[in-house]
């Protein structure tokens, strides 16, 4: 059993959940995946587009490292006990089938895990290899669609992109994600070149025109 601080579970979940893939996207990516790595906690989801990793420490526990996925089905299950446990520190055990949350208060929810003899997908191997790349001056193609999935977090959020055709990193206190760019064509190009030009504009048309001057 590991123990977390108080409104931390709200927090990871309210951070992660908006890139929980749906019902049309890969079974395995319908989740919110929990892992302890003996220090911390951390929630991860994923729909492929965006990918986003919250984190809290642990508080107290000696569990060994464990992994567990809440389908999307259960993670209502995990938002009742959030309203009930939230504002009091939380005990999280995981056992072969379920992660069993409780708290001060007595009360004890049992949310069943998402295929538990499998190792949930490892954020790890895409997140981590981006981190040691230098931040690129190379255009950031990315669809407005996901955008709102990043409201819940703090400010200042920090982002920044590692190269051509390479996911925009996203940056908050205990959290780390990324953005998934959008392939354009050679004409989407041309266009974006078009409208920078344009606006290049703007600051010509807004000066005032130069005085002429009085007849003698």
């Amino acid at each position: 059993m590991i123990t977390i601080a108080d409104h931390t579970l709200s927090r990871l979940v309210a951070q992660t959940k908006p890139h929980m893939a749906t019902k049309d996207d890969p079974e395995t990516l319908q989740s919110i995946c929990f892992d302890h790595d003996g220090t911390w906690l951390y929630a991860f989801a994923t729909n492929r587009f965006t990918l986003a990793v919250s984190r809290t420490q642990v508080t107290s526990g000696s569990d060994k490292p464990w992994a567990a996925a809440v389908h999307r089905m259960q993670v209502t299950e995990v938002e009742a006990a959030i309203k009930l446990l939230d504002s009091k520190p939380i005990d999280i055990e995981r056992t072969d089938t379920q992660l069993v949350l409780s708290g001060e208060s007595g009360s004890r929810i049992a949310v069943s895990l998402s295929q538990p003899d499998k190792e949930p997908m490892s954020w790890r191997k895409y997140l981590l290899p981006l981190l040691d790349m230098d931040a690129a001056a190379a255009e950031m193609s990315m669809t407005p669609k996901y955008f709102g999935a990043w409201k819940n977090l703090p400010g200042p959020v920090s982002m920044w992109c590692v190269g051509d055709m390479k996911p925009t990193l996203i940056l908050a206190p205990d959290f780390i994600g990324m953005q998934m760019p959008v392939r354009t064509s050679e004409s989407h190009d041309l266009t974006v070149r078009r409208e920078l030009d344009a606006w290049k504009t703007a600051k010509s048309e807004a000066e005032p025109a130069p005085a002429v001057p009085a007849a003698a």
